[in-house]
């Protein structure tokens, strides 16, 4: 298995902004394991009952929220990318 297949936005290329993508795939990483995280600590309070469930419910909403923001920011970061991208080929182009 190629390890590129597991980057996001493995499509996006930049001369300019390397660090920028880099913290942006880091960042989708940490928000993807975030959400991953909330569900899994969601399935396991239910199963297991070992908190209250208004804690519970607090924690995974958390979680999940933080991973949703963190994808949000990535997203933003990717999409500063993609528009430098485009406007530097269309320069070349030109």
């Amino acid at each position: 298995m190629e390890s590129r297949r597991w980057l996001p936005y493995r499509k996006l290329q930049t001369r300019n902004l390397g660090l920028a993508l880099a913290t942006a795939r880091v960042v989708a990483w940490i928000g993807m394991l975030l959400i991953a995280a909330g569900i899994a600590y969601g399935i396991t309070t239910a199963v297991s009952h070992a908190a209250p469930v208004t804690l519970a419910l607090g924690m995974v909403i958390n979680l999940v929220g933080m991973g949703l923001m963190a994808l949000l920011a990535s997203g933003a970061l990717a999409a500063l990318i993609g528009v430098e991208e485009a406007a530097r080929a269309r320069g070349e182009r030109d």
